[in-house]
């Protein structure tokens, strides 16, 4: 059976469309589900700007579905995962808003503080993030809801298990490390603002990494 979405039966306006290339502006014509065309201009080749992979970060079948995807692609599909996994943290909190809360919060953090620093990878850092909410019995329950990518779940499994253990990692662990630091303060804090001498003798010194301390700044200290 083919996918509705990729049945020509099934589409609508705008399955085709045209986009400029960005290199020489000659118009490139796409199908809705290519992945890639090729610039008849310059023979650049160009990712379909409106190929949506929200089907792709759980269907098992998505790589025979959408062939062989280019690494630009493959890394969306990977990062998708993480709203998968943030989905099926908040079922198995149910009603307990105080975990979803801090899940969601150092997600929040860690997102902010990667994009201070290289190396991060969002994929394993928010899947991290959220899986903190869970024990690592629902933790593997999850990534079996969500047929998880193996490699995938090797690194969160490995991002966790250090983070209990308080040792130095890479920089995945460092940034989540920090982000726990930063949320554990909020808490503590109860919404009122950080004085900067009281943040320069307390958590500053606690903290691994430059972009935390940016992070730290703008949600704790008073301006």
């Amino acid at each position: 059976m083919k996918c509705p979405g990729q049945d020509t039966q099934y589409w609508g306006y705008g399955a085709i469309f045209e986009a400029d290339c960005p290199d020489c502006g000659v118009t490139v014509e796409f199908f809705k589900d290519d992945t890639m065309r090729t610039c008849k201009g310059c023979g650049k080749r160009l990712v379909n700007p409106r190929l949506d992979f929200g089907c792709a970060s759980y269907c098992q079948f998505a790589d025979a579905c959408l062939g062989s995807l280019p690494p630009e692609l493959l890394a969306e599909k990977r990062n998708l995962i993480k709203d998968r996994v943030a989905v099926e943290v908040k079922k198995r909190c149910g009603k307990d808003f105080a975990r979803i809360g801090r899940a969601a919060r150092l997600a929040g953090h860690a997102e902010q503080i990667a994009t201070r620093e290289a190396g991060a990878d969002l994929a394993v850092l928010l899947c991290g993030a959220y899986l903190t909410a869970l024990s690592p019995e629902e933790a593997g329950e999850v990534f079996a809801a969500i047929a998880a990518p193996e490699g995938l779940v090797t690194e969160v499994k490995a991002l966790l298990e250090g983070l209990s253990s308080g040792e130095e990692g890479d920089v995945n662990r460092a940034i989540l490390q920090d982000a726990c630091h930063i949320a554990d303060e909020e808490d503590r804090c109860g919404g009122e603002p950080l004085a900067e001498a009281a943040f320069m003798e307390g958590l500053a010194l606690r903290l691994k990494t430059a972009g935390a301390a940016h992070e730290a700044r703008r949600v704790l200290v008073r301006p």
